[in-house]
């Protein structure tokens, strides 16, 4: 999709796509999973998703979000005064707003120009874990690889990756949110130039077939967890 499409959902107030609930997986799969050691998570494509206060209990949170209202809706709806700073690497480089409060940073820009670099520039703790509950799932098939590509840039030998996925028959719903099969997981991330291990770790059928602020009319809905790390 593009940009302008994102922009239009949030000066809409059309969030169906955003979830009022901390997403279960995160107490059931990630705290078990998480060391002492781990200290920062990073969440493409964020939005204004609640999971980031719940990981905001156990990590450094870095989001990365296109719209600026979603940056500041984050922080208002719960009556946080955040404070807001420009980054920019150079004058060449595409500038970012970094809405921040406490251990949480939001950057808003464009996710496909931000990097490591930046994400590490306050803190020298490295991205242990990459949270991606609905960014991947939000993109169209011709969108997909170069959004791997670039997140794979954030996988380094000490990262893990937490991937939930939806799946529903294609031809009875068109997206986004879009279905990704663990065929479609393994394709995307298995090449030869990303050289990533993939774990499915959990598949749960969701009986009432909503996600998010929306119920689906579809014959199935199933969400996969899959813990992605490079070999």
């Amino acid at each position: 999709m593009k940009a302008s499409f994102w922009h239009k959902c949030w000066e809409r107030n059309s969030l169906g796509f955003h979830q009022e609930q901390v997403h279960p997986f995160l107490s059931q799969y990630l705290l078990p999973l998480m060391n002492k050691q781990d200290r920062h998570v990073f969440v493409p494509l964020c939005g204004k998703s609640l999971d980031m206060f719940w990981l905001a209990q156990h990590m450094k949170v870095s989001g990365s979000e296109l719209s600026d209202i979603a940056c500041r809706d984050f922080f208002v709806d719960a009556n946080i005064d955040a404070q807001t700073r420009l980054y920019q690497e150079s004058d060449a480089a595409e500038p970012f707003t970094q809405f921040f409060f406490d251990n949480i940073t939001l950057w808003q820009g464009d996710f496909f120009k931000l990097d490591t670099k930046a994400l590490t520039l306050d803190d020298a703790a490295p991205i242990n874990w990459i949270y991606d509950r609905a960014a991947l799932i939000a993109l169209p098939l011709e969108m997909r690889q170069a959004y791997i590509d670039h997140l794979i840039s954030f996988i380094g030998a000490e990262t893990k990756l937490f991937l939930i996925s939806i799946e529903f028959p294609p031809a009875e719903m068109s997206g986004p949110p879009f279905s990704l099969t663990e065929k479609d997981v393994s394709e995307l991330f298995l090449s030869a130039d990303k050289g990533c291990q993939i774990d499915c770790l959990a598949k749960r059928d969701i009986p009432d077939k909503r996600f998010g602020q929306r119920q689906f009319d579809v014959s199935y809905l199933r969400e996969s967890l899959y813990i992605i790390t490079k070999s």
